[in-house]
């Protein structure tokens, strides 16, 4: 069914007064809202939604607001619907006249919201956001021409794994899909592969490691026993029990010099990632990568990838996406020494370190580090540092939600230094048309006819 509007009771709202009357019109937010197109974002995501009898979805500007709001900073979707009923700056943004006492919406039809939009809804999206930062001046059309690329990890929300744990979890996960499935197991194994665990993971805090290695083979000896008990099922056995088996059976056979193994139970597709860092060698999730503008900083697209593929595939593809998305054709992109052997011939590519530039490029390139610290708020701001949305698809919803929040709140500053501006001015002005010796007004003629 498509969304519904958003509409007001204006006779139960007859002698209240208006949030544009009570509101300062000069915030940020009122003048982000009035600024974005909604007509725009409704009529592109009302295609992603089926004509029929069924309870009818949020208001577009309600849950895009909502999500955008969400990521701006950096709140759950329970935290941003408590939040939204405190604040009128808030209501005011996602389309409200009067102030609101009750709950917009129940935090999970947010998550319905993502899985319909999908990561081709929330594209129209950032591209819509980079359309408001051209509207707004926070960036120019030629600016777009210069980028910056640079890949990070974006961490998935899953604990940290060893292989006692692992199997542990993988038969709790096999038995509760098998009593949903009505299918009776000879043993379970769930009192004493939880023993197992503990001696396990007591024995390795001891830096016992070899005796270690004994509850571990029982842990792989129970998991082996309930797979041999579910193998005349799996003709018939329902697709959520077969793909833990599928699981369960890998996790077997996994050894410690694998390339694709498995480090969560709910997650299989998240990789282990290793940056150089030295206070976080290794990270568990998706490989993004992020095409800024060279000056702003604006986001103009931000792709996962699953496993850990080598930073020079991915430029072409990501710059192709980039193009898509500003319709403006990139001419020079800054990288660091992760993207040499790139196969991207028709821009002009610089690379950290290198030599024999002319100092006009050599001067251009110490500008690649600017990318770092915007990764640093996207990570501690933006809510990049961890996902929590699952599967491979949920990890292109979060990098691109990322992005638009990036962008709305990089043209939040603009809007906030532009009226800060006025306001300085404007004191300035006012400040030379008091004279101290006379004690009175003068206006005078270059103030009358000034022009902000």
């Amino acid at each position: 069914m498509r969304p519904k509007p958003l509409k007001q009771e204006l006779q139960d709202n007859l002698f209240k007064n208006r949030l544009c009357d009570e509101l300062n019109p000069e915030h940020a937010l009122i003048k982000l809202g009035k600024v974005i197109p909604w007509d725009q974002i409704q009529s592109d995501v009302e295609p992603l939604f089926t004509e029929g009898q069924s309870r009818p979805p949020l208001p577009t500007r309600l849950a895009t607001g909502l999500m955008i709001l969400q990521h701006l900073h950096d709140l759950s979707d329970e935290q941003v619907v408590l939040a939204w009923v405190e604040n009128p700056y808030w209501q005011a943004f996602c389309g409200y006249e009067f102030l609101q006492w009750e709950f917009p919406a129940h935090p999970t039809s947010l998550t319905r919201w993502r899985q319909r939009l999908g990561p081709e809804g929330l594209e129209k999206v950032l591209k819509v956001s980079i359309g408001v930062a051209l509207k707004t001046e926070t960036v120019s059309e030629t600016e777009l021409e210069k980028t910056i690329v640079d890949t990070t990890v974006m961490p998935k929300a899953i604990t940290y794994p060893n292989d006692a744990k692992l199997v542990q979890r993988i038969i709790e996960r096999i038995v509760k899909a098998a009593t949903q499935a009505s299918i009776t197991l000879k043993r379970t194994f769930i009192r004493v592969s939880k023993k197992a665990l503990h001696q396990y993971q007591r024995l390795m805090h001891g830096k016992r490691f070899k005796k270690a290695q004994r509850p571990l083979k029982r842990l792989r000896k129970y998991l082996s026993k309930i797979l041999k008990d579910l193998d005349p099922h799996l003709e018939s056995c329902p697709r959520d029990l077969f793909k833990e088996m599928v699981v369960g059976a890998r996790l077997l056979i996994q050894s410690k010099e694998d390339k694709n193994k498995i480090y969560s139970c709910h997650e299989p597709a998240v990789s282990c990632i290793a940056k150089g860092k030295a206070h976080k060698p290794y990270e568990f999730g998706a490989k993004a990568c992020l095409v800024v503008s060279e000056k702003t900083g604006l986001a103009l697209t931000l792709t996962t990838h699953v496993g850990n593929p080598y930073d020079g595939h991915l430029l072409a593809e990501s710059l192709q996406k980039a193009e898509g998305m500003t319709g403006i054709e990139i001419k020079r992109v800054l990288v660091d020494l992760g993207f040499r052997g790139h196969e991207v011939a028709e821009k002009q590519v610089l690379i950290s370190r290198t030599k024999g530039l002319a100092p006009p490029l050599k001067k251009a390139l110490k500008r690649r580090q600017a990318i770092e610290p915007w990764i640093g708020h996207m990570k501690s701001d933006g809510k990049l540092g961890r996902c929590y949305l699952k599967g491979t698809t949920g990890d292109q919803m979060h990098g691109l939600l990322v992005a638009i929040a990036h962008n709305f709140r990089i043209i939040l500053r603009k809007l906030r230094h532009f009226y800060a501006w006025i306001f300085k001015w404007v004191v300035t002005q006012v400040a030379k048309m008091w004279n101290v010796e006379t004690g009175s007004w003068v206006l005078s003629e270059s103030f009358l006819t000034a022009k902000v």
